[in-house]
């Protein structure tokens, strides 16, 4: 696995951080944002998901500036992952773009669909929650 605090590492980014790095200024999630050594993707897709969810002007303002630094990846077609069989219909395609993006890592906050595979990797993609992230680069950082 890459180590991240010597190498460039390719986050894909879930919609429901985006939304929580958003939703309010100083938001845990926002830290992602002042890793060294990242490159931040999402896709075309995550950000419909995304603009669904943030209600007030203040959020759309604040996921603007922080979109400013990550890449939006649009892809034609997708090919799941077998392991992404056991996902609903809806999580799908965040698993295949990441996987597609040659993400190192898919960061979601997606108990719910993804908890079973938080620390795993599929398909050369570790999936990790924000938290457990952070805790991981400032770790090998220091």
């Amino acid at each position: 696995m890459n180590d991240p605090a010597h190498s460039l590492s390719t986050l894909f980014l879930d919609a429901n951080v985006l939304v929580s790095a958003a939703w309010k200024e100083k938001a845990e999630a926002a830290q992602i944002w002042q890793l060294d050594g990242v490159r931040l993707v999402t896709s075309i897709y995550v950000m419909a998901k995304v603009q669904r969810n943030l209600p007030q002007i203040a959020q759309i303002e604040r996921l603007r500036g922080l979109m400013t630094s990550v890449e939006i990846l649009l892809f034609q077609e997708l090919r799941a992952p077998a392991e992404a069989e056991s996902l609903p219909v809806k999580d799908r395609p965040v698993l295949s773009a990441a996987v597609e993006a040659g993400a190192n890592y898919l960061i979601t906050g997606d108990k719910k669909h993804f908890s079973q595979w938080f620390g795993k990797t599929i398909c050369g993609v570790r999936i990790e929650p924000p938290t457990n992230l952070l805790a991981l680069f400032h770790l090998r950082r220091g």
